[in-house]
């Protein structure tokens, strides 16, 4: 297999992966195969790998055999080992070479180390437009003086459909109950190959070349080392990079391979870059990178004793590069005042962390340099306003990726203390470039920024007043807890149902008046004689015939006794009517029922506002909270700081108690643990007059940014009241139905809101970063206070998302969680 790799830094696995010859020799293709279609598509794929297999060297059956029952037989060993040291696990993902052509294939590894077992597929990621032709996995175990590691390497065999970019990952590899990730990686894929120029005759040649040719003083310059190769090897070749005296250097980075086109001949170019800054004007040469290549041939010169020892015929040949001369450009005069030797084009922006400010609490101002230049030969710029206490500066980059001319990031800060109240200020420092393109210089224009400076925060006295007033004067009872709101709603219902019983229980019946007019009929028909008796039996008649009761013969038999004269029993007949009319209607239900569950109901609602209403904490408590304020007012904060700890160790959630805990972190500068402090008394109730006094401190300190309200403005208690006024109103609405569900709902929805949010603040899963560190994936500096989101974490390094949906990676020691 033909190969271009790099010790001691610059040519690494021009082609097959970046892999010795005995690696890839047990390297198995077989693995999930795409459909017909894809595989129509990898036949050039499919070519370029056979060609690579054939240039792979000869490792027989047996060897390969003899590797993989030594593998099984150290992963036996590890498994039963007691002692098996595990390592931390890492992923790793390379690709074998960066560009392509659309149609051509790339071996994609992942490498997890660390870990024995459990390892499940990696998450690649892909995006559209690659597709995954194949895929193979290997492990190997070591055991070296006592100590065991493993490697597993996922091997996955991708092909580009189309041209562009098209980033892969992170990718996420779970072990066990653990995801770790690697960084992303990215696939180039071009329209057509890279074209050389005239085809070369020898088997591979050297090139050095810089871009621009003739840079000012300071610009960047763009250094380039080719290898093209012509023929296989046999071996990696030994490089050394060109020096380059008159040239301040970075790092050369990591070797890219790819095919190119040379006279319509396909050639293999292994390529690295540097960049570099001209230190002084005049004329620079870069000077020859050489490299000794070991030719795979079986021609004349060969070794054919190689035959014997299983290696490949070779034959030694050593490359050379040209010299590159270099005309660097002097600066022109004229330097304005700040320039201090800056060339490139940048855009500079200055800012402070915070508008407000107390006297006594510091912050901090940053001048934020980005753009393509000499970024790392920056010198901090002069900063000393009037009116500020300047503290140590920092300085902070984040450089393009190496061998790239491209964008970066260096800036300056410094931690400033204001030295009056009032309206400040802060001028930008001075500062100048130059701009190679337009040939002209800069000079910086950023208007001041400006804060408020209020009173100082602390008094710095050991007295009594060093413990503010607006946090001595609340919370006496750490312990103390209000209502629960959705056992008041209950409770509120059940009133409401008491009452619609109770007023039920007193509403007349439907059918009053035909229960008045039964008792008008038995009256007069019980009192009634001779001819009215007759007349109002007749009428009695009439209303029991309406109300559907069978009284044929009976009228018939009065009627004949008041038009017939005929002589009818009137008494025969009063007994009769008198019966009829008793069972005309049912009997009134009895009322007792009604109230006694109305009763009932309101005993359960009494019991529940009981059960679950407001609680005092207990007596210690609240000796122990006032033994601790007064160690704080004397003074003594890390007596009082420890009794306030242990209040809530036990169990005390009070929000005056998060309100002193924030206080003494913020007293210490500590800004992201006062911020965690006030998420946690946020999370028990709102508008805690003493947490509030605190947040608003931490805010002037720079913490609790992008923290949001974690709370509607309505307390505990005013949820719970809410709940059982809006049920008891149910009651007496009723019987208007949509009034009374209305106002039902309202206690429902009143009774869940506390616990609702309660349940989205602790599933929110959010954390506090502790100190400044950068963000990993996103150009973003984090400052102490900072209020994140953890979506992930793997134990050492946690992935999180910012306000604005910006994520990346910080460290798990630079992050609280907010439990």
């Amino acid at each position: 297999m033909a190969v271009a790799a790099g010790r001691a830094g610059a040519f690494r696995a021009a082609a097959g992966g970046g892999h010795g010859h005995d690696a890839r020799a047990g390297r198995a293709r077989a693995g999930r195969i795409a459909g017909p279609a894809a595989r129509r598509r990898a036949q050039p794929a499919a070519r370029a790998r056979a060609a690579r297999e054939a240039r792979e060297g000869l490792v027989s059956g047996a060897a390969r055999g003899r590797a993989a029952a030594l593998a099984g037989l150290a992963a036996a060993l590890l498994s039963l080992a007691p002692g098996a040291a595990r390592g931390a696990v890492e992923v790793e993902a390379r690709l074998e070479r960066r560009t392509v052509v659309p149609g051509e294939s790339v071996t994609l590894e992942v490498r997890v180390r660390g870990a024995t077992g459990g390892i499940a597929d990696p998450d690649l990621g892909v995006p559209p437009g690659v597709e995954i032709l194949g895929s193979a996995r290997q492990q190997s175990f070591q055991w070296i003086n006592g100590r065991s590691s493993s490697e597993t390497v996922f091997r996955y065999e991708i092909a580009a459909l189309r041209a562009g970019n098209f980033p892969i990952g992170p990718i996420q590899v779970r072990v066990g109950g653990q995801i770790f990730e690697s960084p992303a990686v990215e696939l180039v894929a071009r329209a057509a190959r890279e074209r050389l120029g005239a085809a070369g005759g020898a088997p591979a040649t050297l090139t050095v070349d810089v871009s621009p040719a003739d840079p000012w003083v300071g610009q960047p310059v763009l250094l380039r080392v080719r290898l093209v190769q012509r023929a296989p090897l046999a071996e990696d070749p030994q490089y050394a990079p060109p020096p380059t005296p008159g040239f301040w250097g970075e790092r050369f980075r990591d070797p890219e391979s790819y095919y190119a086109d040379e006279g319509g001949r396909r050639v293999l170019v292994t390529e690295t870059r540097a960049r570099l800054y001209p230190l002084a004007a005049g004329e620079a040469i870069v000077g020859e990178a050489t490299a000794t290549l070991a030719l795979a041939t079986s021609g004349p010169g060969a070794d054919p004793l190689l035959w014997f020892g299983r290696g490949l015929p070779r034959r030694e040949l050593r490359l050379a590069s040209e010299p590159v001369r270099v005309r660097v450009r002097a600066l022109p005069p004229g330097a304005p005042p700040g320039f201090d030797g800056a060339v490139g084009r940048y855009e500079v922006a200055w800012r402070a962390d915070r508008q407000r400010t107390a006297l006594d609490v510091p912050f901090t101002v940053r001048l934020e340099v980005r753009g393509v230049g000499n970024l790392p030969l920056l010198r901090v710029p002069a900063f000393d306003p009037d009116g500020l206490e300047t503290f140590a500066g920092a300085v902070d980059d984040s450089l393009g990726a190496p061998g790239a001319l491209e964008p970066g990031r260096r800036a300056f800060q410094w931690t400033v203390l204001a030295q009056r109240e009032g309206t400040l200020r802060v001028p930008a420092p001075a500062f100048a470039w130059f701009d190679p393109e337009a040939g002209v210089y800069r000079t910086l224009q950023a208007e001041p920024v400006t804060l408020e400076v209020g009173p100082a925060l602390f008094s710095g006295d050991a007295g009594r007043e060093a413990f503010p007033a607006a946090i001595a004067g609340r919370g006496a009872d750490p312990g103390a807890r209000g209502p629960e709101p959705w056992a008041w709603a209950v409770a509120g219902l059940a009133l409401g149902a008491a009452l619609a019983l109770a007023r039920g229980a007193r509403r007349p019946a439907a059918d009053a008046g035909e229960r008045a007019r039964q008792r008008e009929w038995l009256r007069a028909v019980g009192l009634a004689r001779g001819p009215d008796f007759w007349q109002a039996a007749a009428r009695s008649v009439e209303w029991l015939a309406a109300r559907g009761v069978g009284v044929d013969a009976l009228k018939r038999e009065i009627d004949a006794a008041r038009y017939g004269g005929a002589a009818g029993s009137e008494e025969r007949v009063r007994r009769r009517l008198v019966e009829m009319l008793g069972a005309a209607l049912p009997p009134v239900p009895p009322a007792w029922p009604a109230r006694g569950g109305a009763a009932a109901l309101a005993a359960a609602a009494v019991t529940l506002c009981v059960l679950f209403g407001p609680r005092w904490g207990e007596s210690g408590d609240v000796l122990a909270l006032r033994r601790a304020d007064d160690a704080a007012r004397a003074g003594d904060l890390a007596r009082a700081r420890a009794a306030w700890e242990d209040l809530w160790r036990r169990g005390c959630r009070a929000p005056a108690l998060a309100a002193r805990l924030a206080w003494s972190e913020i007293r210490e500068g500590r800004v992201g643990q006062a911020a965690a402090w006030v998420l946690r008394g946020e999370r028990d109730d709102a508008r805690d007059p003493a947490l509030a006094w605190v947040a608003e401190r931490v805010r002037e300190g720079g913490g609790l940014l992008g923290a949001g309200p974690s709370r509607w403005p309505v307390r505990r208690l005013e949820w719970a009241v809410a709940a059982l006024l809006a049920g008891a109103l149910a009651g007496v609405a009723w019987p208007r139905r949509r009034a009374a569900l209305a106002l039902a709902l309202a206690a429902v929805a009143a009774g869940a809101a506390f616990p609702a949010q309660g349940a989205l603040w602790s599933a929110a899963r959010r954390a506090v970063v502790l100190e400044r560190v950068r963000l990993e994936g996103a150009d973003v500096e984090v400052d102490p206070g900072q209020v994140v989101v953890v979506e992930s974490t793997d134990g050492r390094r946690a992935r999180v998302r910012l306000a604005g949906d910006v994520a990346g990676t910080l460290p798990s020691k630079s992050l609280e969680q907010v439990e």
